[in-house]
């Protein structure tokens, strides 16, 4: 009996897929109550079905993201820097060398 089940459940999945509109939220929210699974499971599903996205950090999720992005920007920025000033700097003792080299010709 567990067996029709499963295959009765696939057979509503696909029926839903192969239809040309999306299954509706009360569709999925009915099948996922009359589905034989774990209720752990089911409870998640259940949140991500109404919109309710766990969130990682808590209420403070969105400041966090927010202090990791400009943390990121930041040190892309120092590095950013370091590295323009390492080329201005070659390029510096470049031209200084190739003067020098001029003037040694001169005399």
């Amino acid at each position: 009996m567990e067996g029709e089940v499963v295959n009765e459940d696939l057979q509503r999945i696909s029926d839903m897929l192969d239809s040309d509109t999306p299954p509706s939220k009360k569709e999925l929210l009915d099948m996922l109550n009359s589905a034989e699974i774990d209720e752990e499971v089911r409870e998640s599903l259940r949140s991500m079905l109404t919109g309710d996205v766990p969130q990682v950090f808590g209420a403070y999720g969105t400041v966090l993201g927010v202090v990791f992005v400009f943390l990121i920007f930041f040190v892309m920025l120092f590095f950013g820097y370091k590295l323009y000033k390492s080329i201005k700097e070659k390029e510096k003792k470049r031209e200084e060398k190739k003067k020098q080299k001029q003037m040694k010709k001169k005399k």
